[in-house]
């Protein structure tokens, strides 16, 4: 049983680890997001708007003002990043909560989800949500957790 605690006590260290390593890597979107801020914000000079809005030799002309390409290009940048950002962070905050609550020996089956989804981080969160499996799957954790094993539930399902 000590094992297990041993085990159980440095998955939750690992996974403070790397929560803080994949909320530092959702900041590296926030370059993009602001080139997209960036983008977004700059006015075409009005000369330069004069110049491309004149037809061309064919006589044809831009069907749109020349400033709606450079929006939607900083807009999908904008978009693109947050989404990003948001989703690393979330991950972040769940690998965190994850590793407190092991720490305390509650939430078995949210520890379970969490380190399915933390093998998303490729190597770090895999190896951690990997090896978090294994060792909660075991039925000493799951005693410490306060959930019945596997056995008991079929000596229950037995015995009625």
């Amino acid at each position: 049983m000590s094992q297990i605690k041993e085990n159980i006590r440095l998955l939750s260290i690992f996974h403070y680890v790397v929560g803080g390593l994949t909320a530092l890597i959702g900041c590296f979107p926030m370059i993009h997001l602001a080139v997209g801020i960036f983008v977004v914000s700059v006015e075409i000079p009005p000369e330069t708007a004069a110049e491309m809005a004149k037809p061309d030799a064919n006589g044809n002309t831009l069907p749109f003002s020349p400033e709606v390409p450079q929006k939607i290009f900083g807009t999908v940048f904008i978009v693109i990043a947050s989404i990003l950002i948001i989703s690393f962070w979330t991950i972040a905050i769940l690998i965190v909560i994850a590793g407190k609550r092991l720490a305390a020996y509650q939430s078995h089956t949210f520890c379970l989800v969490a380190a399915g989804i933390s093998c998303l981080i490729f190597p770090f969160g895999t190896a951690l949500g990997v090896f978090t499996i294994l060792t909660l799957i075991q039925p000493e954790a799951r005693e410490l957790f306060g959930v019945p094993s596997h056995d008991d539930e079929k000596r229950n399902e037995i015995s009625t």
